[in-house]
């Protein structure tokens, strides 16, 4: 279970990165559902992680905690393992992207930390006894709003 932590997060900084523009977006790219149920199947045997992905229409896990709050958008990405959840969610803008922080500290979440990452881009880090919540922020070529969402329990 210790390398489901590290797979998650390394998958979700690697997901995070493509849909938000930094780099070509390999999800235009599978347009074909046998293509894409293979893409998942090859995450899922090298990390263990349950994985959705698709680029537009996925959903997150049925297990994912309901008491983190979570944007509705267009989610194009997800994973859940171990008990540590990511995903990634279009929204219609930057705007909207930036109302999950608003969102998590108004349902009692306090911020440990904050990194801007360039113009249109930041990542924050929330806990409220219960989750950690990292969550990165970006604006994506078309001016839509990428939020990724990593979640994983508190450690004592």
């Amino acid at each position: 279970m210790r390398r489901t932590v590290p797979a998650i997060a390394a998958l979700s900084v690697g997901v995070a990165l493509t849909l938000s523009g930094c780099f070509a977006n390999p999800l235009e790219q599978l347009t074909d559902g046998l293509i894409e149920g293979g893409v998942e199947q090859i995450i899922e045997d090298q990390t263990g992680v349950d994985v959705d992905v698709d680029g537009s229409g996925a959903s997150l896990p049925d297990s994912w905690p309901a008491d983190v709050p979570t944007l509705q958008g267009d989610v194009v990405f997800s994973a859940a393992a171990g008990g540590t959840f990511t995903a990634a969610i279009t929204v219609p803008s930057i705007a909207d992207a930036q109302q999950a922080f608003t969102d998590l500290l108004d349902a009692g979440y306090t911020q440990v930390s904050e990194l801007q990452l360039g113009e249109g881009s930041e990542a924050r880090v929330f806990e409220n006894g219960t989750w950690n919540v990292a969550l990165i922020i970006a604006e994506n070529a078309e001016g839509t709003g990428q939020v990724q969402y990593t979640i994983a329990p508190v450690t004592q």
